[in-house]
């Protein structure tokens, strides 16, 4: 086994994480965190997946059977934007079902649904549209509190003091950054994953090996950070392959979804890198899902970041469970780079960008777009240069 710590750190590590309940059947403490806040009408924000599944009824049913009135907004898109997030925002306006006013929200779903839950909240105290906080810490001021009720094992959003936007004027996607945007609570049930389906289990749980992987060989990794991430990395090369093939199964279910809950904290922790940079522009250019553009890009970013960090890529080969003894670093980091390529067939991940219709000629029109995230290109194992991010996009081609 490889040392954990090879390398000083310079600062004290800054972790500050949501109120937690994880394991199945958490869900039924939801109306004891809704009783904590105070709160006596509560909008249950969520996608229309979720909502047809009966995920989003039985919270509601748990929230109003302690009393408190519910309503429900449903129509989260897949890829929530700076619109979308005003309009459920005016569901917030419009009020509660008896006619009186929303304080608080619950996000129920992916990680779509948790951050336009986010928007709402930081809807209630700032003026918008939520792009003007697009950044670190310029939130200025904290919304109404909200609880987090996860039902994909992908984007850890339950965990991390941040959301995702696209701005859809500007081909813009981006993340608002600030400790004012932090959970009040955390409700990590396994048993609400299991009625997710195939494709967006493999997804999201691509989308939680790029948070830990990537936070692992960051430039702000440290001991904290490197103790979840290489935890969730193993948890995804154990227990992915399961919650796709065998969706029922509780224990590869409840693996995945500490993974992904391990991931959020990582991103916390210490952020996340190169991959992240470059899945935005497709997203917000040919609306590839996020968890899908990080598993298109994430071997190609590898192989590009390994000469930044070769020992830690060589640790990441056995956390994903491949047979490193007698190679040497450079030999068992390649093999990192096999071993995500090979997880991302089994689960049935297109093989590359032109089968999700991005076509070729659009590649050298992301590169700016992927170097303009400053905070994620900064955070990176090795300094991208254009050429650079340019062929790893033809690589993921």
């Amino acid at each position: 086994m490889l040392p954990l710590i090879d390398r000083p750190f310079d600062l004290p590590v800054s972790l500050r994480l949501a109120p937690v309940t994880f394991g199945p059947g958490a869900v039924v403490q939801v109306p004891i965190e809704i009783g904590r806040l105070g709160a006596r009408r509560v909008l249950l924000v969520t996608d229309p997946g979720v909502s047809a599944s009966g995920v989003a009824g039985r919270v509601r049913d748990l929230i109003e059977a302690s009393g408190v009135i519910t309503g429900i907004y449903d129509r989260v898109p897949p890829e929530p934007s700076v619109a979308s997030v005003e309009v459920a925002f005016d569901a917030w306006k419009a009020g509660a079902p008896d006619g009186g006013s929303y304080d608080a929200v619950i996000g129920v779903g992916g990680g779509s649904a948790l951050d336009t839950a986010k928007g709402v909240s930081i809807r209630t105290a700032n003026d918008g549209p939520v792009s003007k906080y697009f950044g670190v810490e310029l939130l200025p001021a904290r919304g109404v509190p909200y609880v987090l009720v996860p039902t994909t094992a992908g984007t850890g959003s339950e965990m991390t003091p941040s959301a995702i936007f696209d701005d859809t004027d500007r081909q813009l996607k981006a993340g608002i950054v600030s400790s004012r945007l932090m959970a009040a609570a955390a409700i990590v049930d396994p048993d609400l994953t299991i009625s997710c389906p195939a494709h967006v289990t493999a997804a999201a749980g691509l989308d939680a090996l790029t948070h830990a992987l990537e936070a692992y060989v960051a430039v702000k990794a440290n001991p904290i950070s490197d103790m979840y991430a290489l935890e969730a990395v193993r948890l995804v090369g154990m227990h992915l392959r399961g919650s796709v093939s065998r969706g029922s199964d509780r224990v590869a279910r409840t693996g995945q979804l500490l993974a992904s809950m391990y991931g959020g904290i990582t991103i916390v922790a210490a952020g996340t890198g190169l991959c992240h940079a470059m899945a935005y522009p497709l997203g917000s250019a040919y609306k590839v899902p996020h968890g899908m553009a990080n598993a298109l890009l994430l071997p190609a970013v590898m192989a590009y970041n390994i000469p930044g960090d070769v020992a830690k890529f060589a640790r990441l080969a056995e956390a994903l469970g491949e047979p490193v003894a007698g190679l040497s670093l450079r030999e068992a980091a390649d093999r990192s780079v096999e071993a995500v390529r090979r997880l991302s067939r089994d689960v049935g991940m297109p093989s590359g960008l032109r089968d999700v219709g991005v076509p070729d000629e659009a590649l050298e029109g992301f590169v700016q777009g992927a170097l303009s995230a400053s905070r994620l290109i900064t955070n990176n194992p090795r300094v991208p240069t254009a050429s650079g991010v340019l062929e790893v996009y033809r690589a993921s081609w």
